[in-house]
């Protein structure tokens, strides 16, 4: 009896310990297996955390910072306004081509791009530049996706952290310069004609050469950049049996087709010819011969000057700033200091191991293409906007090279660069745009204030960077009738300053006089030099704002 007992204990036992090796193995399958799924969804994971990462600071409070509105801001948007509420910009044009703006022109893609965010949010600083935000976003997934294809998945998200954080895509996606579209279109075009070319689908190759074309309506320097970049990457592409000739030339066919209005306005402006009135558009033709020096290009004075473009070009961007505390904030510059080491590991890398990376030429000809430029462009950051992408590119190659040599290379770049990061981030948060040469803050409320006031006549301190334009966007001024009221002080000219139009004038004010009528809005600083000048100031209502004053009597 004692002995079955035993017998039995023993029996128990060793069930027991089968089922807790049983319990114990499933359970290290079961780890195993989560471990395994965790493995295979990391990259996918920190893919997603640094999108995420990069469209919140691209788009997070993007009316605060900057903290104040540039004067090309604000032309771009009243012109969207105008356009879709009169059909006309501001200088009476139906649907313009491109825009007269200021007399010289200024690039009309992003106004069009705006029209629908007015539509929803009205004329508002977040609604002009949220466009840019968006391709801002858009552009970390697509260079993500392009770096995949032509290299592989371990560039490639390095290539997507490094544009998150790069201070130079970061500052042009937090505002609505219209010349700052350019870059991002390329590369859009570009991964679009790859991927065409790879997965063998034709739509997405005519839709990347319909994109280029659409360049052409975001910049000057476009239509230098389109053929010398498309005609030599197509004969690569014939040349290595991709397309055929008669697709090569159908290919140019399209990018020519849909930048024709723009082709026709460059000849209208280079040769003084009329402009041209359609149906459905206008071509205009500016105040000025704005490619007068297209004509002249073969002239002693353009080889010197071209010299002078490329030498400052080549030092903005060894340097990183251009003396523009909206392009770039020293120390960070436009990609960091230190990045253009890994630039140049990456560029010679990429030389030796150019069978590595497929469809390299795109970017090596993106890149020589964009020296070339610096000869015509008037240097600064902005202008050179289009060569930031490949050396983006190169310097992820760089990063990759040198994180290959080991885990503690990998860690002591992540940490230079996280730090860079929170630094860049800091100093960038801190800054006061209303210092800035081009941007004028808080004059929302009292130009609101302004309007509010009827049989008046209202002067307006010229010490306000084209006090005008600011008037028209917060004012929401009708575009019909400032078209018939404007005045300037010098028409005909590049930039033109206005007079006046309807009740606002714009002019020094040295005076304020003793009349009903009149109403002035002065910046604080000016009034407190003026006040005691003032007769009988305690007559007087003086109105405070932040940073103005409105005085009436």
């Amino acid at each position: 009896m004692l002995n079955n007992t035993k017998k039995e204990e023993k029996q128990e036992i060793s069930k027991n310990k089968e089922k807790n090796y049983i319990l114990k193995t499933k359970n290290n399958q079961e780890f195993e297996k989560t471990k395994a799924t965790i493995k295979k969804c990391l990259p996918k994971i920190i893919i997603a955390i640094v999108i995420i990462i990069g469209i919140f600071v691209r788009t997070y409070k993007i009316d605060k910072y900057p903290n104040a509105l540039n004067v090309d801001e604000a032309s771009a948007g009243y012109e969207a306004f105008s356009i879709m509420n009169y059909g006309i910009d501001r200088n009476g044009k139906f649907m313009p081509v491109f825009l007269v703006a200021w007399g010289s022109g200024q690039n009309a893609l992003l106004t069009y791009l705006i029209i629908p965010f007015i539509a929803i949010f009205g004329l508002t600083t977040f609604a002009i530049r949220l466009p840019m935000a968006i391709i801002g976003g858009i552009s970390l997934f697509i260079f993500y996706l392009l770096l995949k294809r032509i290299t592989n998945k371990k560039i490639a998200t390095i290539g997507l952290i490094f544009l998150a954080i790069c201070p130079w895509h970061i500052m042009k996606s937090r505002w609505g310069l219209e010349s700052n579209l350019f870059p991002d279109l390329i590369l859009l075009s570009i991964f679009l004609i790859i991927k065409g070319l790879q997965d063998k689908r034709k739509i997405f190759q005519i839709l990347g050469y319909i994109i280029a074309g659409i360049t052409a309506y975001s910049y000057g320097t476009s239509y230098f950049f389109l053929p010398l970049f498309f005609i030599p990457i197509l004969y690569m592409l014939v040349k290595k049996k991709e397309i055929t000739i008669k697709q090569a030339i159908l290919n140019l066919l399209i990018i020519a087709i849909i930048s024709l209005p723009i082709i026709i306005f460059v000849i209208i402006n280079s040769f003084d010819l009329p402009a041209i009135k359609l149906p459905f558009m206008t071509i205009p033709r500016m105040e000025v011969n704005r490619y007068e020096e297209v004509t002249s290009i073969f002239s002693s004075e353009f080889i010197k000057n071209s010299i002078q473009n490329f030498l400052g070009s080549i030092n903005i961007l060894i340097a990183q700033i251009d003396g523009l505390e909206w392009n770039s904030i020293w120390p960070y510059g436009t990609i960091y200091i230190f990045s253009s080491i890994f630039t140049i590991i990456g560029i010679i890398t990429a030389i030796k191991s150019r069978k590595e990376i497929k469809y390299g030429y795109f970017m090596g000809t993106w890149l020589i293409v964009s020296i070339l430029l610096t000869f015509i462009c008037e240097p600064n950051i902005n202008r050179l906007n289009i060569i930031f992408f490949p050396i983006i590119f190169y310097t992820t190659i760089g990063i990759y090279e040198i994180i290959k040599m080991g885990k503690k290379y990998a860690i002591i770049i992540a940490l230079i660069y996280m730090l860079s990061f929170a630094g860049f981030l800091n100093t960038y948060t801190k800054q006061d745009a209303n210092t800035y040469g081009t941007f004028e803050a808080n004059l929302e409320e009292p130009i609101k204030y302004l309007k509010m006031l009827e049989n008046k006549k209202i002067y307006i301190t010229n010490s306000i960077k084209e006090p005008y334009i600011y008037v028209l966007f917060y004012s929401q001024y009708s575009a019909k009738d400032f078209v018939c009221t404007v005045e300037y002080y010098n028409p005909g000219e590049a930039f033109r300053q206005v007079k006046k139009f309807g009740q606002y004038n714009f002019l020094k004010i040295e005076k304020i006089e003793k009349n009903a009528e009149n109403v002035y809005i002065l910046k604080t600083e000016e009034f407190e030099k003026i006040k005691e000048e003032i007769e009988d100031i305690e007559e007087f209502d003086i109105k405070e704002f932040e940073g103005y004053v409105i005085i009436t009597y």
